[in-house]
C-alpha cells in the first residue's frame, strides 16, 4: 500500500464513519521510547477482550512497530467486501504499520504522517467495537497530534512511563500538552515498575514510590506492571495465561478503564 500525502476526503468521511461505531478509544502513549506503550496497549487491549468487550487495536508507530511481536501476528493482509481484514490475537482485532511493511524501513515526511491514522482506520474492517486502544509513537509529532484529531471526543489518554527520572520528565511534558488539548487523562500506568524476587518485589529503577510519580506528573497512577522477561521469547497472550501477577495487573488495568476514573 502507498500512503498519500493527504488522505482522499472519502477516506475521511469513512473514517469518521468507522470511529462513530466505536464505544470509546483509549490512547496510549508517553513521548518517550522504551518504556512499553506497546506491551500495555498490547495487555489491556487482551484483558478488555477477556472481559467480553468487542476490542481492537491500532499501531500507529511508523518507524518502529513492536505491537505485532507481542501479539505474534505478521503480513500478509487480507481484503473483504468491508475493507482490510484486521489480523486477530487472543479476541482482539490487530492493524499495524509493519503489517504492511514488514521488517522494512519506513521513511515518511510529515505531511504523508498526518494522513497515516485516517487512512488506516478508514481502510481497516473493525466492525462495531466496545473499545479500541491506539498505540502511539515515542513523539509528540504528526501521530500524536492526527490521533487527537480524528478519535476527539471519544477518546481517554494512558500515560505510561517507567520510574526512571529520565523517563518521567518526558511523560511530564506529554501531561501539559494532553491536558491542553483539554483530552480526558485516564491515568498513569507505572510499567517496569519492580521485579519480582523469591522474597519480594525489588525495585531496580531507583524511583519506587508511586506517589513520587503522581505529584510529578499530577495523575493518579493506576496501575504498577512488573518487569516481564518472558514476553521476550513468548507471545503476551501466553504471558498472560501463565503468569498470574502480571495477568492480574493488567485485568485491574482493563476494570479501571470499563468503569472510567
Amino acid at each position: 500500500m502507498t500512503w498519500s500525502a493527504r488522505g482522499f476526503p472519502y477516506q475521511e468521511h469513512e473514517a469518521r464513519r468507522k470511529v462513530d461505531q466505536i464505544g470509546s478509544v483509549v490512547m496510549v502513549g508517553s513521548g518517550k521510547g522504551g518504556v512499553g506503550k506497546s506491551f500495555v496497549a498490547s495487555g489491556l487491549a487482551l484483558s478488555l477482550a477477556g472481559m467480553a468487550r468487542r476490542t481492537g487495536v491500532l499501531d500507529v508507530d511508523i518507524h518502529g512497530a513492536s505491537l505485532p511481536s507481542y501479539l505474534r501476528v505478521r503480513p500478509p493482509l487480507r481484503t473483504g467486501r468491508r475493507g482490510i481484514e484486521p489480523k486477530r490475537s487472543g479476541g482482539v482485532k490487530v492493524m499495524s504499520v509493519a503489517l504492511f511493511t514488514g521488517q522494512n524501513p519506513v521513511p515518511m515526511r510529515g505531511d504523508a504522517k498526518e494522513s497515516l491514522i485516517t487512512q488506516l482506520v478508514a481502510l481497516t474492517d473493525w466492525g462495531p467495537l466496545d473499545y479500541l486502544v491506539v498505540d502511539l509513537p515515542p513523539s509528540m509529532g504528526d501521530e500524536l497530534l492526527s490521533a487527537f484529531r480524528l478519535f476527539g471526543g471519544k477518546s481517554r489518554f494512558l500515560l505510561v512511563t517507567t520510574p526512571s527520572p529520565n523517563a518521567l520528565s518526558v511523560v511530564a511534558r506529554l501531561r501539559r500538552l494532553i491536558a491542553s488539548e483539554r483530552i480526558p487523562l485516564e491515568g498513569v500506568v507505572l510499567n517496569m515498575a519492580y521485579a519480582s524476587e523469591r522474597r519480594g518485589r525489588s525495585y531496580p529503577f531507583g524511583v519506587a514510590d508511586a506517589s513520587s510519580v503522581r505529584k510529578m506528573l499530577r495523575a493518579d497512577v493506576i496501575a504498577e506492571l512488573p518487569l516481564e522477561p518472558a514476553v521476550n521469547s513468548e507471545s503476551l497472550v501466553e504471558v498472560l495465561r501463565k503468569s498470574k501477577e502480571t495477568s492480574t495487573a493488567f485485568k485491574a488495568l482493563a476494570d479501571r478503564v470499563v468503569r472510567g476514573p
